[in-house]
């Protein structure tokens, strides 16, 4: 066999020495890319990324990044009464409580829980679905996705702000940050299922677990801390804030 010359040796190591730096410089491209993948999975996005989606992940980045210092710990008959007068409140406000988005009702406790009821109804509707009900999953699924990130919005920017440095309510209000971000990776994965798998209806009772979980903890616990802790001219100033952040976030 004929040996290689000195100078195509030379060229043969040059060309390989080039792939192997075109391979290295690959390699960081791709990395980036998974990044940005594992990104948008862990936002738990709907595919379509409103303005209410924008200010939820905006307040989440600010609240890991500024963790408010806790005010310290009180006894626990001190708890006992913030909650009980918390409770009493909440009788109080429930009496004149009837749809307060649509009228001059600044109380955020009712504003809040006014969408909780409106998620458990369709909650409800999405479980009675079949998967022949494929225009009416789809229905639920869009409502869903926009009046959750609304409302999560409001919550985020809003009342747990002001709950946070509360020691009593500290704890629930990282929890609550938490089940938003599962209720969202459930709907962004349901919006990347066919409406007739049988898995839309596994997954969407998954959620539907999560968020009436969610909504007890916030009205058995979170609500009635909010009320024993929050003075109620401030309250009402909270809710002010919720009507107009709800309306910007509806345009």
């Amino acid at each position: 066999m004929a040996k290689k010359s000195p100078k195509r040796k030379t060229a043969s190591r040059k060309t390989a020495s080039r792939k192997t730096a075109s391979r290295k410089t690959a390699k960081p491209a791709k990395k980036a890319k998974a990044s940005k993948s594992a990104l948008r999975l862990r936002s738990g996005q709907a595919p379509s990324k409103t303005k209410a989606a924008k200010k939820k992940v905006a307040a989440r980045s600010a609240a890991s990044r500024k963790a408010a210092p806790a005010k310290p710990q009180r006894s626990t008959m001190e708890k006992v009464g913030i909650i009980a007068r918390g409770a009493a409140a909440t009788v109080v406000a429930a009496i004149a409580k009837r749809l307060p988005w649509a009228k001059d009702e600044n109380d955020p406790i009712n504003l809040l829980e006014a969408d909780h009821r409106r998620f458990e109804q369709l909650l409800k509707d999405g479980e009675d679905t079949t998967e022949r009900a494929i225009k009416g999953r789809g229905e639920v699924l869009d409502a869903l996705t926009s009046e959750l990130n609304v409302h999560e919005a409001i919550e985020e920017q809003i009342l747990y702000p002001a709950l946070r440095p509360h020691a009593e309510a500290h704890d629930i209000v990282l929890e609550g940050i938490e089940e938003h971000h599962v209720a969202d990776v459930i709907i962004k994965e349901l919006h990347e299922v066919r409406k007739d798998n049988e898995k839309w209806g596994a997954k969407f009772k998954v959620l539907k677990e999560s968020v009436e979980h969610h909504i007890q903890e916030e009205e058995r616990k979170m609500f009635p801390i909010a009320r024993g802790t929050v003075p109620r001219e401030e309250l009402l100033a909270l809710g002010v804030r919720m009507r107009a952040l709800k309306a910007e976030l509806e345009k």
